[in-house]
């Protein structure tokens, strides 16, 4: 029996390609033999079934006020029961909570780890999700810092600048945090991928496969435990 993993995310999960300019048309996704999630389930084998689940400017738990539907933990149950029976849920979002737009009030430490909180519960607390009536297990990726672009200048402004920034980077402090208190497994993604300089917040093409590479062996050290 095949095992099964979630990769629940937004943009970066999704392998979107960074633009240099702006433009109207949709964005484009890195291919089958780039994006992390397909290297993963390379990287893993035939005994594992990896179901990817990205969309572009997916929040935690935060409005987003022109598209209402990308509000992470709206979709969270219904994905989690289409796809069951589940053994790991892959969890890298909030990124995306940095948005200003996204925002009723300025985003703060104290409650950066807020919305990855309330998904982590979500998942813990569907039973029904997983194997035996037990919950599947879950992998905490943190994001990686956003950075100023050289292409797209306007996109860091849209995600606070300087300020957005600097909460990006406490991404892995708030998330192992929240991995110990839920005994999740836990991964900071900045260690493997980074930002390209298109738009300073989508991987560059060589991010996606040393992450890929990376998230495999930690799987592996989680399934076999």
């Amino acid at each position: 029996m095949k095992k099964e993993i979630l990769c629940y995310g937004d943009s970066n999960t999704w392998g979107c390609i960074p633009r240099w300019k702006d433009s109207l048309l949709p964005s484009k996704r890195y291919d089958e033999e780039t994006r992390w999630p397909c290297v993963m389930a390379s990287e893993l084998g035939s005994g594992y079934h990896v179901i990817e689940e990205g969309l572009g400017g997916r929040t935690t738990i935060y409005d987003d006020k022109e598209e209402l539907y990308k509000r992470g933990i709206d979709y969270l149950l219904p994905c989690l029961l289409t796809h069951r029976p589940l053994d790991l849920v892959i969890i890298m979002l909030g990124t995306n909570d940095l948005q200003l737009r996204n925002q009723r009030e300025p985003l703060t430490k104290e409650r950066l780890g807020n919305g990855i909180d309330e998904l982590v519960k979500v998942v813990k607390n569907t039973d029904k999700c997983g194997r035996g009536n037990r919950p599947p297990q879950i992998l905490l990726l943190a994001p990686i810092p956003i950075k100023q672009a050289l292409g797209r200048t306007g996109v860091y402004a849209n995600f606070g600048g300087e300020e957005g920034e600097k909460l990006s980077r406490l991404f892995p402090e708030v998330y192992e945090q929240t991995a110990k208190k839920y005994e999740c497994g836990f991964l900071n993604a900045a260690c493997y991928a980074e930002p390209d300089d298109g738009d300073g917040v989508h991987f560059s093409r060589d991010s996606h496969p040393r992450l890929g590479r990376a998230v495999a062996a930690k799987v592996k050290e989680m399934m076999e435990e």
